[in-house]
């Protein structure tokens, strides 16, 4: 099997849809020794931040020392980000070889696909995995059926750490947390960055239902942090912290962060947090949201050193300042400068939003914008729509984006507004007709993140 054959095979796995449960993915890492048992790793969930926070953490684990493997998801241009080890995305070759392994097993252990199914049913059977927190917004998914794309690339991964060795491996949750391919893990540190609305069809449609989904991560015993601000979620995480007996450090809590300088090349701040010395840190991924996620990163990692990891504080200093994460308010300077942002939901935009008006953006910038059919486009365009002067409506590259000939509603919140559903040719439109103190801003999906960055010339996206 060659590279183009391995990804051929895995994004047909697709078809099975998203399926939530864990038997599968057991089976699966079982038939090849169980190697996620072998790995100490952090699990991070959460709605937004989470791969900010996994950047940052990895940096810092790799400023420490140590051999780190990251597992992230989506990617923007190419299947080997998802899976890196001390921020080198794993080889083609590679990526060939363990898919031909695996697919092997995968057809012995899966011989008759089922029906593919996209989410819960109410006539589903309890999981074997009997640590996960009990959750009251869904029942339990069937678990039996043929393993999806996320469950193989997320058993390619594993295995791929545990060949190569690495000291810990620092995984993003993909969807939810109880019942994601991921929470097979029993991470030294679980950290929930934040809840907010998204994917209710499978997590439930408020703040506290959807906590509790994020909230299957923790184990009995273990160390929690979160950076959750709405005092349901809150409430919840905190809930199933006591009912497994896991210590809980509510980063807002024990931590107090001042912004000392942010603008278009860095940001610095001083951290105080009990029983911690008080730093300064600085670090080149903008937004104040990316402070707190990089907060919640050395809260996380001073977890890791409390549990006998020698992370000095100077190894959380060059690791914060060294973190890179693609296509998140990632600038591309010039006349007009271009600002690509991965924002792709109601809290993205606000974040967006916030650093638009900060750093002066507001009424002198174009938007370029698109969603996928089960976004909020309408909260998102609330946010950014006023401060823009002109705003191209275009299609992501993905069979699930929505139309934007859908989107003519969000003339009661933008000045003008045209549609050019090529990627590549919206951005086109907008360079040329912003002048010369505007900002291009491209944003409402990780489609187009990647489409844009192609269309600027960018063939790697490197940490």
């Amino acid at each position: 099997m060659i590279y183009s054959q391995a990804i051929a095979y895995l994004y047909g796995l697709q078809r099975f849809g998203v399926k939530l449960g864990l038997e599968s993915i057991a089976r699966l890492l079982q038939a090849v020794g169980d190697p996620h048992r072998r790995v100490p790793s952090i699990l991070i969930g959460g709605t937004n931040g989470k791969g900010s926070t996994a950047a940052f953490l990895a940096s810092i684990l790799q400023a420490a020392g140590y051999r780190i493997g990251l597992y992230t998801s989506p990617h923007l241009l190419d299947f080997t980000e998802r899976i890196r080890v001390d921020g080198q995305g794993i080889s083609s070759i590679e990526v060939a070889r363990l898919t031909d392994e695996l697919r092997s097993l995968v057809t012995a252990l899966f011989p008759e696909p089922q029906t593919p199914h996209l989410g819960p049913r109410t006539s589903d059977p309890a999981p074997r995995t009997s640590h996960l927190a009990p959750c009251t917004s869904h029942p339990a998914p069937r678990t039996s059926s043929h393993p999806t794309f996320f469950e193989v690339t997320t058993a390619l991964a594993f295995l791929h750490f545990a060949r190569t060795k690495v000291d810990f491996a620092v995984i993003e949750v993909g969807l939810g947390g109880r019942f994601d391919a991921t929470n097979i893990l029993d991470p030294e540190v679980a950290v929930i960055t934040n809840i907010a609305l998204e994917h209710q069809e499978y997590l439930g449609r408020t703040l506290g239902a959807i906590a509790a989904e994020k909230a299957g991560i923790v184990r009995e015993g273990s160390h929690v942090v979160t950076a959750a601000d709405s005092p349901e979620a809150l409430a919840v995480i905190a809930g199933a912290c006591r009912a497994q007996g896991a210590t809980l450090l509510d980063l807002r809590a024990a931590c107090n962060w001042q912004i000392s300088r942010s603008d278009l090349s860095e940001q610095r701040f001083t951290l105080a947090q009990t029983g911690e010395p008080t730093g300064e840190f600085t670090i080149r991924l903008l937004g104040r949201h990316q402070v707190t996620n990089a907060a919640t990163a050395i809260a996380a990692a001073r977890l890791l050193r409390a549990r006998g990891a020698h992370i000095p504080e100077g190894s959380i200093r060059e690791g914060l300042r060294g973190a890179r994460w693609p296509g998140r308010l990632q600038l591309f300077p010039g006349h007009p400068l271009v600002i690509l942002d991965a924002a792709h939901n109601p809290a993205g935009a606000k974040a967006l939003r916030g650093f638009l008006e900060e750093q002066r953006f507001a009424g002198r910038l174009i938007l370029v914008f698109g969603v996928l059919q089960d976004k909020d486009w309408i909260a998102m365009l609330q946010e950014l729509g006023p401060l823009a002067r002109r705003v191209i409506l275009t299609r992501p590259e993905s069979d699930r984006a929505a139309d934007p000939r859908g989107l003519v509603e969000a003339e009661r919140f933008c000045a003008k507004l045209e549609i050019l559903e090529d990627v590549p040719e919206a951005i086109t439109l907008a360079r040329a007709v912003s002048e010369r103190d505007d900002a291009v801003v491209v944003t409402g999906s990780l489609f187009i993140i990647s489409a844009a960055l192609r269309a600027l010339g960018v063939r790697e996206a490197t940490l």
